[in-house]
């Protein structure tokens, strides 16, 4: 009978303690309301002043894209409702404008501010209470190290640029910001496996070893391979969106790449065609970002597979004519789509010292552009590769060779440093001669 008891008990206790939790949980989601959004330009004490007054605490975070675009965020979560997108224009000062707008994050609804900047400059972000209010402070010189931080007055709490969720008992628990900057000059490089766990990308038709060739196990191999590569360099190196067999969303894979101010990203796939008809196809493929989209069905096929757990996980098809897009940014955005192209010409080299691509890649179409939202979410020169075809038999059993693997790794490593050398010339690139092949 006492064991009965306890475990009635203790099931009690649980469902208990799933109410509390679940309590606690709606706690940090609660929304918060605008009150307000005024602009300073204080010209006698050198800065521009943003406050923005809301309801309450909640969580907001900055992101940095003034070494390459001139302007950066700050995103405020749990907005609600959604605020009238609008620009504010300071009369004066190195704030062009302010950019005000709403969008989707996978877990809340984010009000987001676009600071435009005329050159980069120092700026602050911190919090005060009561009433709850964000400030972002932009300096009017452009002297002295660019800072996301600064040592509050006394009457004011500073608060750090990272994700805060405050719940009125728990104390608020603060996260390292992401890094942004590189002291020791490394060119970086991140690398993005195509799929992985519960999403196994393109499958091949032929079974070798009793089992059907997985896109997601080809793309983790090259890419480890090409990480270790890189990692050997003295001069550069890689990051993975994933390192093991594991599920990443699109959209994770994009805040990965908000991490760094990356110089390079790779995204590594194996292609497939649609039809039995169409299974002649093989070789090497390159693609940079266009953001019309694909002409051709079978790349509008490829587009769909890439993009297929974009919209379900946060990501979704760009608005080209939104402001954001049709302001400042117009210039740096195109200047990065021709950079893929560029990309892409260097790889192309590099995988054409391969004998397999060389003798079997058609020359016309190795490069080409789509819309696939992992190269259009990338703040850095971005392209995809797709290094074979796994519904091809004579492509499937390279792929999945590890000789073969080891070889396709290469040619991207030394495609890689070919571009930065191009395009720095202080770079030395260090290239490796290619392994055998299968």
């Amino acid at each position: 009978m006492e064991p009965r008891a306890l475990d009635k008990g203790s099931g009690w206790m649980r469902r208990a303690a799933l109410v509390l939790a679940a309590a606690a949980l709606t706690t940090q989601t609660w929304a918060v309301s605008l009150r307000d959004i005024r602009t300073d330009v204080k010209v006698g004490e050198g800065y521009t002043r943003c406050v923005v007054e809301l309801s309450g605490e909640t969580e907001f975070f900055q992101r940095d894209f003034l070494a390459r675009r001139k302007y950066f965020l700050v995103d405020i979560y749990n907005v609600r409702p959604a605020v009238a997108e609008r620009f504010i224009t300071p009369a004066t000062g190195p704030v062009q404008q302010i950019l005000v707008l709403n969008r989707k994050d996978p877990d809340a609804q984010v009000l987001t501010l676009v600071f435009y900047l005329t050159d980069v400059r120092r700026y602050r972000v911190f919090s005060v209470k009561s009433p709850f209010r964000i400030v972002i402070d932009v300096f009017h010189s452009p002297e002295g190290v660019r800072t996301t931080t600064q040592e509050a007055r006394p009457t004011v709490t500073p608060v750090p640029l990272v994700p805060v969720r405050p719940t009125p008992s728990v104390p608020v628990v603060t996260r390292q910001p992401p890094q942004r900057y590189r002291a020791d000059g490394k060119k970086i490089v991140i690398i993005d496996p195509g799929h992985g766990g519960s999403d196994s990308g393109a499958q091949s038709y032929l079974r070798i070893g009793g089992r059907r060739v997985l896109e997601k196990d080809v793309n983790l191999a090259v890419a480890r391979e090409m990480k270790r590569l890189i990692d050997a360099a003295p001069n550069i190196e890689a990051y993975l969106t994933r390192e093991s067999d594991r599920y990443v969303s699109l959209a994770d894979r994009a805040r990965f790449c908000d991490r760094f101010y990356g110089d390079l990203f790779i995204s590594i796939h194996c292609n497939a065609t649609d039809s039995s008809r169409k299974r002649a196809a093989r070789g090497l493929e390159l693609y940079y970002l266009n953001p019309r989209g694909a002409t051709r069905g079978s790349l509008r096929y490829l587009e769909e597979i890439e993009n297929r757990n974009g919209g379900s996980n946060g990501g979704s098809t760009p608005d080209w004519n939104h402001p954001i897009f049709r302001s400042l940014a117009r210039e740096s955005l195109l200047k990065w789509l021709n950079e893929g192209r560029i990309v892409c010409e260097h790889l192309k080299a590099a995988c054409y010292q391969i004998p397999y691509y060389r003798r079997y890649g058609n020359r016309e179409k190795v490069i080409q552009s789509a819309f696939f939202y992992v190269l259009f979410q990338a703040e850095m020169p971005a392209v995809l590769v797709e290094i074979g075809f796994l519904t091809n038999v004579y492509d499937c059993r390279r792929l999945a060779d590890p000789q073969f693997q080891k070889q396709a790794a290469t040619a991207l490593y030394n495609g890689t440093v070919a571009y930065f050398k191009a395009r720095d010339e202080r770079f030395e690139p260090k290239y490796l001669a290619l392994p055998a092949g299968p």
